[in-house]
């Protein structure tokens, strides 16, 4: 798998590429989102639209991605899932009570601004 971090608006995306498997792939995606959280970057899209499978192992990274960045203040927010794993995620009902899912990389990042508006305005 390849993966790369690029800063847009308020967030860091992070393009996965390939196939996402967490014991071949999991410790350079951890180091990431750690250098990410230490770098004050607790705001991250997860750009699955150019992954073709991922494995529970890589799921589970996701997971600790998401605990470690809202434990930081952050939040961790998907984009792009193919069908095929879309279905995934929806049977393991991490979609919805776990992960915020959006059609676009966009559409994800407008609700980081969104969601600080809402908190500046409160």
């Amino acid at each position: 798998m390849k993966f790369k971090t690029s800063d847009q608006y308020h967030a860091t995306v992070l393009e996965l590429k390939g196939k996402f498997l967490g014991s071949v792939d999991g410790d350079a995606f951890k180091q990431t989102i750690t250098e990410l959280k230490e770098s004050g970057k607790t705001k991250v899209v997860v750009d699955l639209s150019e992954t073709e499978m991922i494995d529970s192992t890589g799921i589970g990274m996701l997971i600790s991605a998401l605990t470690t960045m809202r434990n930081a203040g952050g939040d961790v927010k998907i984009a792009g899932l193919k069908k095929r794993i879309k279905n995934l995620f929806l049977m393991t009902r991490l979609l919805g009570p776990v992960f915020d899912d959006y059609d676009s990389v966009d559409d994800a990042l407008e609700s980081f601004k969104d969601s600080e508006e809402a908190a500046s305005a409160g």
